[in-house]
């Protein structure tokens, strides 16, 4: 490059460049001489700040996408890991509480049911009745009067019987 001058600046050889004094700062004041072209110019600290931002303006985006994505997956995988953690205490009390009643079938005593109860570690008696509901109607003929008779449980709620003249009708009912 010849002697030119940049900006107001005294005229600088090629050679002479790399014996300046470096800078401490880049200000956006700053004037740089460059050439361009073969015409020496000057540009200025912020012109170089601006092409710095933009050449990399693609690679922070991307890198600050993934950023994002990763702090989401990070703050997924927490959730996961905290479903995971509270399944397998869950699956942990379930098989603890299985293996109470495991061995420990309900049982009849004083005609009543009786059922194991894990907290208290004894049978409690839950007060149901020990004893079988008829779930039909059982019909049967007196042969000395020729009388029809049904018969059920007290507990029976299967469908009702009548006679009408001479046959057996099913009499159905529904709701309360």
């Amino acid at each position: 490059m010849a002697d030119k001058t940049t900006g107001g600046l005294p005229a600088v050889q090629e050679a002479a460049i790399g014996s300046l004094p470096g800078i401490a700062d880049l200000y956006d004041d700053t004037l740089l001489p460059v050439e361009q072209q073969g015409e020496a110019r000057h540009m200025t600290g912020a012109q170089w700040k601006s092409y710095a931002r933009a050449s990399v303006s693609i690679y922070v985006e991307g890198a600050a996408q993934s950023a994002r994505d990763a702090a989401a997956s990070a703050a997924n995988a927490a959730v996961s890991a905290q479903e995971a953690e509270d399944s397998a205490q869950e699956a942990e009390d379930s098989a603890q509480k299985a293996q109470q009643y495991s061995g420990k079938p309900p049982i009849i005593q004083g005609g009543t049911w009786w059922t194991w109860n894990a907290e208290r570690q004894e049978y409690v008696d839950t007060g149901e009745a020990a004893r079988g509901n008829l779930m039909y109607a059982v019909f049967y003929v007196d042969a000395a009067t020729g009388a029809l008779y049904m018969v059920t449980d007290e507990e029976y709620a299967g469908p009702g019987f009548r006679l009408a003249d001479g046959n057996l009708e099913v009499v159905l009912s529904y709701g309360g």
